[in-house]
């Protein structure tokens, strides 16, 4: 087995920038009573694209790291488990704080513009991460779709490790299927784009992105001899940024698609680009965070904190610097004092459970009495 263990700053580069990009698309929303904001809002519909980063760049990695390590059904559950204990605790944070919001709506103790968005209907699949299949659309803390998605991904993986074992051809080829497949059943049934799925299909979305990412891991080594110019990465990077808008949603998410591989190449060769001279990487530890609470954020700081400055016409401009600070500080503190410390509480437990079943399954009948 070939050394797994490479430096991802082009990656890590991507994770916070996909991060970063979501927060302007969300954000404008906000702002589109203003000339700037519905500029912005305009011409930014493109970066939800950037979720399919997250999809590839997940793949390439877990699939780095755990693609010997799943041969077992309970190396399967353990790996199931550090997945979820990395995912799970701040997605349930989050739901709580809008099940508060709902039942202060429902109560008549609060008013808002979109009840429609807190269904206690949607609440099971919420729980369960089964949204991005069965879910409603945006509701509660809805960039959380992604997480369902990459939890259906993740239950797959092993299978597809195993798949990979033997036939790690077929893993190339199931990419252009599933692509297909999602384009025949979006024109059937006039479901729009299959780009553009969340609640209802985000799952069928994820795959494809995040099974390319396990065939470039597959096939780094004939990746790292591409003969890229460095360059290419960051002019991808931003021609697709200022111009996406111009093109197809699936044109589009081809266009990630490349960012993504071109990233891999720059990181399995050792290249250096402007991203690694910027070290835009160091903010990586922080993409989680500030993807799943830049909403709860705008929601306390831009639509409560509005009903403040009510008499404001500009309150949403005013108030956007402030969310964008407060965003910052709990990405940071969230992810040290909340996230890692539970992430590493639920491995130990499991870890200790794991043990326990395996001096129970040790220890003799006669001397277990």
């Amino acid at each position: 087995m070939q050394d797994v263990r490479i430096k991802t700053h082009h990656l890590d580069a991507l994770r916070i920038i996909a991060a970063c990009a979501v927060v302007i698309l969300h954000y404008s929303d906000y702002l589109k009573g203003h000339t700037a904001g519905r500029f912005v809002y305009e011409y930014t519909q493109h970066f939800n694209l950037f979720v399919d980063l997250f999809f590839v760049i997940s793949g390439f990695v877990i699939a780095s790291q755990y693609m010997d390590k799943v041969d077992s059904i309970r190396s399967v559950r353990r790996f199931l488990w550090r997945r979820l204990a990395r995912i799970y605790p701040l997605h349930l944070a989050t739901l709580a704080f809008y099940l508060i919001v709902a039942a202060a709506i429902h109560g008549n103790l609060a008013n808002a513009g979109n009840s429609a968005r807190y269904p206690l209907s949607d609440v099971p699949a919420q729980l369960l991460l089964l949204h991005a299949l069965i879910g409603e659309r945006l509701t509660f803390n809805f960039p959380s779709w992604s997480l369902s998605a990459e939890t259906f991904c993740y239950a797959i993986f092993p299978l597809l490790a195993l798949t990979a074992v033997r036939r790690r051809n077929l893993l190339l080829l199931s990419i252009a299927i599933l692509i297909a497949l999602n384009t025949l059943f979006a024109s059937i049934t006039g479901n729009g784009p299959w780009a553009s799925w969340i609640n209802h299909g985000g799952v069928f979305r994820a795959f494809p992105a995040f099974i390319l990412g396990i065939v470039c891991n597959l096939y780094r080594d004939r990746i790292t001899r591409w003969r890229i110019p460095p360059a290419t990465f960051t002019i991808a990077l931003a021609g697709f940024t200022l111009l996406g808008w111009s093109v197809s949603e699936t044109m589009a998410l081809g266009c990630i698609y490349i960012i993504a591989v071109v990233a891999i190449h720059c990181d399995c060769a050792g290249r250096h680009t402007l991203m690694t001279r910027l070290n835009i990487a160091r903010g990586s530890p922080f993409t989680y965070s500030c993807y799943m609470l830049h909403i709860p954020i705008a929601t306390i700081v831009i639509t409560l904190g509005g009903r403040f400055v009510s008499g404001s016409p500009d309150r949403e401009l005013a108030l956007l610097p402030v969310a964008i600070a407060v965003l910052a500080a709990a990405s940071v503190i969230s992810y040290r004092y909340f996230e890692t410390p539970a992430r590493n509480a639920l491995n130990e437990a499991f870890d200790r459970w794991e043990a326990g079943r395996t001096v129970s399954s040790m220890t003799p009948r006669s001397e277990s009495r």
